[in-house]
């Protein structure tokens, strides 16, 4: 299996080749082009259980599965945000990643979706993030240009930033520092605080603030008598 990430960090789409019996597992909606021949199986992977939690990790219910028919298959696959994409390559261990920001692997990457707690709760990301483990190929996505910093020790990230990070870190998120003054004046508001070896991928932008810079532009209809 060949694959390529185009057009980054801005636009980034992904383009695999596949020979006769390789195959590719996908989220519902990314695919923007395929060779005629290219077998294509819709199936809920993990069964009921499986496909609910992912559902609950804001995730589609469904998988979608590309498999060549014939050496030479072309897939072409694109995130639904504007932004980065990122190839991680896992071998037996796991990356935790932010719901929406999955695109791809390869089949032999299990994806389930896991309890964040109450610490994923207050930090405004959802309780439940997806767990995707195993050996083989994943491709995550973002909003914005993806940067993957090497954690040794401790290192802070604004949670709406955060697109994934492996399993062996520990995070605690809080408020940034200052009390609550600066809380409120600082115009940031909550952080995670990563400690221990691993590796965490952020995003160089983020949906919130997009829609705080925006909303003093909307038109707002005044109300009839």
């Amino acid at each position: 299996m060949h694959f390529e990430i185009r057009n980054k960090p801005d636009y980034a789409s992904l383009h695999f080749t596949l020979d006769t019996g390789e195959s590719v597992q996908t989220e519902t909606g990314a695919m923007m082009g395929m060779s005629p021949k290219l077998k294509m199986e819709t199936n809920m992977k993990g069964g009921l259980f499986g496909g609910l939690s992912r559902m609950m990790g804001g995730e589609s219910v469904f998988q979608n599965t590309y498999t060549g028919t014939e050496d030479g298959q072309r897939l072409d696959l694109a995130p639904s945000a504007p932004g980065d994409m990122e190839h991680i390559h896992l071998d037996d261990a796991a990356v935790m990643v932010q719901s929406g920001s999955y695109c791809a692997c390869s089949p032999e990457i299990a994806i389930d979706a896991k309890w964040g707690g109450a610490k994923s709760f207050f930090g405004g990301e959802g309780l439940i993030m997806l767990k995707c483990h195993g050996t083989g190929d994943l491709f995550i996505s973002s909003y914005g240009a993806i940067h993957c910093e090497q954690v040794n020790g401790s290192y802070v990230v604004d949670t709406g930033h955060i697109v994934a990070f492996d399993e062996s870190l520990t995070f605690n998120v809080r408020s940034v520092g200052g009390g609550m003054k600066g809380f409120f004046l600082s115009g940031e508001g909550k952080v995670c605080e990563f400690n221990g070896t691993g590796r965490v991928w952020f995003q160089t932008r983020a949906a919130g603030t997009l829609a705080e810079f925006l909303h003093p532009f909307r038109k707002v209809q005044p109300k009839s008598n």
